[in-house]
C-alpha cells in the first residue's frame, strides 16, 4: 500500500497510516479503548503513576540484581536442550517459549510456569495468546461507531468492578508476563531462524561468541553488551520481525503537525512499523538481513535509523526493554557458545520469517525444527 501511495495513508475517513520516520516525534500521546492497566490507560496521570511504581523493577539496578535469576533458567535451558538433542531436532520456536515464560514468571510473581521441566506449555499461556487475538478484534470492532458503543459498554462494567489494588496488580502482572514473554520468544525463533538461513553470518557470530568466553561462567550480562555483531543480529532481526503485527492507534486531541502534514483533532494515527522497516527509500536491502548494517559498514549509511525503534518511543516506550535486550542476548551467547545449528529437511525450517503471516498483537507463529549438535 505504501509503495504506491507514499508514507502517508488514510486508510479510513478518519486514520491516517504513517511509515515516515517523523512521525514517531509526538505521536504517541494517549490512546483511547479497553480497561485501563500499564499498557493502555489513557489517564496520562494513571500512567505516570503506574510506570512510576513499575519502573523500578526493570532498572539497570534491579536487572543486575536479578541477573542470577535469568543465568539460573538459562543453564536449565541448555541441559534441557543437550539431553532433547540426542533424538535430533527440536522445535526451537515452542523451547524459547518455555524459557522465556519460566524467567518472565518467575521475576513478575516470584514462581514460573515449570516449562522448562514439565516440556509443555502452561494453560495460561494459550490463554493468553488467544486473549492477543481478541484484543486485535476489539480494537477492529471499536472504528465502526454504533458497534463500538455496545462493546464499550460491556468492556467497562467488569472493568468498574477492578477497583482494589490486588485485581490492578493482577492486570498489570498479565500484561508484563505476556508482552514480555511472547515477544522475546518471537525475537529469539527469528535470529535463529535467519541465521541458520545465512550460515556465514552464524559462523561469524559463533567466532565472536566462542572467542570471547572460555566457559559458560564468563557469559555474563555486562560481557554479552559488549558482543557487537550478536547485538546487530538482534537488531536486525527487530527490524525484519517486528512484534507488533498492528500499530499501537492513537487519537490526535488536537489539530497538530505530524510530518509535515496537518492532522485534524480526533484523527487515529499509527505508525506500521512492518512497513516502515521494509521500505526500500528508508533501507538498503530492506528485505534481507544483514546485521553489517548496525555496524557502520558504508554499503548502508543512507539507511534511515531514525526510523527504527523496536521498542517505541517517548513515555510510553517499552518499560521492559533492557529486560527484554538482557534476556535475549544472554540466551542467543549460551546457545551459540553450547551448539552448532542448522537447517533439517523439513520445510518448515527454511525461511521461516517470511513464512509468518498472521499476526494479531503479536504474531502467531509456526515450529522452527532446528538441528542441535552440542559442541562442549
Amino acid at each position: 500500500m505504501h509503495k504506491e501511495y507514499g508514507p502517508i495513508v488514510r486508510v479510513a475517513p478518519n486514520e491516517l497510516a504513517f511509515v515516515d520516520a517523523r512521525a514517531w516525534k509526538g505521536m504517541y500521546g494517549v490512546p483511547a479503548f479497553l480497561p485501563p492497566h500499564l499498557q493502555n490507560t489513557t489517564n496520562k496521570g494513571h500512567h505516570r503513576a503506574l510506570r512510576k511504581a513499575l519502573a523500578p523493577g526493570f532498572s539497570d539496578a534491579s536487572l543486575r540484581a536479578q541477573e542470577s535469576v535469568l543465568v539460573e533458567y538459562i543453564h536449565l535451558f541448555i541441559r534441557r536442550l543437550k539431553e532433547k538433542a540426542r533424538n535430533g531436532t527440536l522445535n526451537l520456536e515452542l523451547w524459547y517459549r518455555y524459557v522465556v515464560f519460566d524467567i518472565i514468571c518467575e521475576l513478575a510473581v516470584g514462581e514460573s510456569f515449570r516449562c522448562l521441566e514439565g516440556d509443555d506449555l502452561h494453560p495460561w499461556i494459550q490463554a493468553m495468546v488467544d486473549g492477543g487475538k481478541a484484543v486485535s478484534f476489539l480494537t477492529a470492532i471499536n472504528m465502526y461507531g454504533p458497534l463500538a458503543t455496545v462493546v464499550n459498554a460491556m468492556i467497562s462494567r467488569p472493568a468498574a468492578a477492578m477497583e482494589s489494588d490486588m485485581d490492578e496488580l493482577l492486570s498489570n502482572a498479565t500484561v508484563i508476563v505476556g508482552a514480555g514473554a511472547e515477544t522475546s520468544a518471537s525475537i529469539l525463533t527469528a535470529v535463529t531462524s535467519l541465521l541458520i538461513d545465512h550460515p556465514d553470518k552464524l559462523e561469524r557470530l559463533a567466532e565472536e561468541v566462542r572467542s570471547a568466553f572460555q566457559s559458560e561462567g564468563q557469559i555474563t550480562a555486562e560481557a554479552v553488551s559488549r558482543l557487537p555483531y550478536l547485538v546487530a543480529c538482534l537488531d536486525e532481526s527487530l527490524r525484519l520481525f517486528p512484534q507488533t503485527g498492528s500499530p499501537s492507534l492513537r487519537v490526535v486531541d488536537k489539530d497538530t503537525i505530524i510530518s509535515g502534514v496537518p492532522v485534524p483533532k480526533n484523527t487515529i494515527v499509527g505508525i506500521w512499523t512492518y512497513a516502515m522497516y521494509r521500505d526500500p527509500t528508508l533501507w538498503t536491502d530492506p528485505n534481507e538481513f544483514h546485521p553489517e548494517r548496525f555496524l557502520g559498514d558504508p554499503k548502508y549509511s543512507s539507511d534511515v535509523r531514525e526510523a527504527f525503534k523496536p521498542f517505541s518511543t517517548g513515555s510510553r516506550d517499552c518499560i521492559g526493554k533492557n529486560l527484554a535486550l538482557l534476556e535475549m542476548r544472554l540466551i542467543l551467547a549460551h546457545m551459540v557458545f553450547n551448539f552448532d545449528m542448522s537447517r533439517t529437511d523439513d520445510p518448515n525450517s527454511a525461511n521461516w520469517v517470511s513464512k509468518q503471516k498472521n499476526a494479531y498483537i503479536v504474531w502467531e507463529k509456526t515450529a522452527l525444527p532446528v538441528q542441535l549438535t552440542p559442541v562442549r
